[in-house]
């Protein structure tokens, strides 16, 4: 270890309150990066939801900074984890969707193994490509996603490997719930080859109807199946946090947790609304003082910077996110008010363009798909929700309904007012000096970036 990044991790836990002892030689942190799968912010006791469904989540909360308005870059799979493991836009790691990100661009990955540590990831390695840009020690199979004791136990494996080299770890632990499908918790028997794994099964009668859904009783059969799934992943959530501590590692570990983007229904997953991009990150640092409740809109790009300072670790060259460590300090940071988040092409290889600008109180987005040959359709729309909320007559829902596929260009929400992003003010003249002010800032953020869609959203305006 070489005596620049040992002073670096003595200096930061020191400024985040952590005990040193002078004739102590400062250890090398590792690194756990937890990932939930399509799951909702609010689902979680920790933030809102009185289900009960997360137990150990909220319990590591408590001991966690929470980053409460965080977004995910890209809300979905693939690109959403190439932007969060590149800390760049996808625009600028090239992989718009369902492709390999570029070879010059480095990852997380390579930073951490270049420098030593011992590299791990359990499940959705196929995410991550290519394959030679992602350079694991070691890769837990996918079918570990929704087998919590299965996946603890890869977990331990990789913990014990890595003692064994004498290395720091990085362990990726992807937990592939409660992504569809989810388990079958009706109310009727669930199916005797249900891969329950300790998992609490809720009735449709427990759950609360998201309000951006409509409470349809196929609807809510769904989302209660949907929270079955997420008591799934609180189980496996548990299990890793038990095995890190059962190792000893739980003190000198970096823990973040965040989900990859929101939960798999209409008007969340593969979409710039609210819900689709509203993901906050949980970061527990060995020594920390007080966990604190960070309100600043960060964005999942900015993950990166965040660990590789934590860790002290130099970061690469040409990374768009920045690191929140500073905040955790103590200290500000400009342009902390908005974030912008993306979707390009979607799992089905079709394109639907979309890009957000969002504060804690506005919202404007932009949907080039609208106007070309492709009504909107996405994964999140194939269950029963959405041919529920589509074979509905009642006006209100079918109005619904035409918002998400059909669109339009330009939208703007006041999500004080209307948190569920119904009514769009895009033309009422009362808030056209926000749509200047967020236009403003999401035309420089495109320009900067060099973003395709820049010519498009710049046309778009011109015919609002």
């Amino acid at each position: 270890m070489s005596l620049r990044i040992a002073s670096a991790c003595a200096l930061l836990l020191l400024a985040l309150g952590g005990p040193a002892r002078a004739d102590e030689r400062p250890r090398r942190l590792n690194l756990l990066v937890v990932t939930a799968d399509d799951m909702n912010a609010d689902s979680g006791g920790w933030n809102g939801s009185t289900l009960g469904a997360t137990p150990n989540l909220d319990a590591f909360a408590k001991t966690a900074h929470r980053f409460v308005n965080s977004h995910v870059t890209v809300p979905i799979c693939q690109p959403g984890r190439s932007a969060l493991m590149t800390g760049r836009v996808p625009h600028r790691n090239g992989a718009l969707g369902f492709n390999p990100i570029r070879r010059d661009v480095p990852t997380l990955v390579e930073v951490l193994r270049d420098s030593g540590y011992y590299t791990a990831v359990v499940a959705k390695a196929a995410h991550m490509a290519p394959a030679e840009k992602f350079p694991w020690h070691a890769v837990g199979e996918q079918s570990l996603g929704k087998q919590p004791a299965k996946f603890a136990e890869k977990f331990r494996e990789m913990l014990a490997a890595a003692a064994k080299d004498g290395k720091p770890f990085f362990v990726n632990a992807n937990i592939c719930d409660p992504h569809r499908p989810f388990i079958n918790g009706t109310g009727k028997k669930v199916k005797a080859d249900e891969p329950l794994g300790g998992a609490r099964v809720f009735k449709p009668a427990e759950v609360t109807v998201p309000a951006f859904l409509e409470d349809l009783p196929r609807v809510r059969e769904e989302v209660a199946q949907y929270y079955s799934s997420v008591s799934r992943f609180d189980v496996a959530f548990g299990l890793v946090m038990k095995e890190l501590a059962a190792a000893g590692r739980d003190a000198d570990t970096v823990v973040v947790f965040l989900s990859d983007h929101g939960m798999s229904f209409p008007f969340s997953k593969a979409t710039v609304y609210y819900n689709g991009t509203w993901s906050p990150v949980l970061v527990r640092v060995p020594g920390q003082k007080e966990s604190q409740t960070r309100s600043e809109m960060v964005s999942s790009v900015d993950v990166m910077p965040s660990v590789l300072e934590l860790l002290g670790v130099k970061p690469p060259a040409g990374m768009d996110g920045r690191s929140w460590v500073p905040l955790l300090k103590g200290e500000a940071q400009p342009d902390r008010d908005f974030v912008v988040t993306h979707v390009n092409t979607v799992s089905s290889g079709k394109s639907f363009a979309q890009r957000c600008v969002r504060t804690k109180d506005r919202a404007l987005m932009f949907q080039g798909w609208v106007g070309g040959p492709d009504k909107f359709r996405v994964e999140a729309m194939s269950g029963l929700s959405f041919a529920a909320m589509n074979a509905s007559t009642d006006e209100r829902i079918r109005a619904r309904v035409k918002q998400l596929v059909d669109g339009e260009s330009l939208m703007l929400f006041d999500t004080t007012a209307d948190p569920a992003e119904r009514k769009n003010l895009i033309r009422d003249p009362m808030y056209a000096a926000d749509v200047a002010a967020l236009s403003k800032k999401l035309r420089a953020h495109m320009k900067r970036t060099e973003d395709p869609q820049t010519k498009a959203f710049e046309a778009a305006l011109a015919k609002n």
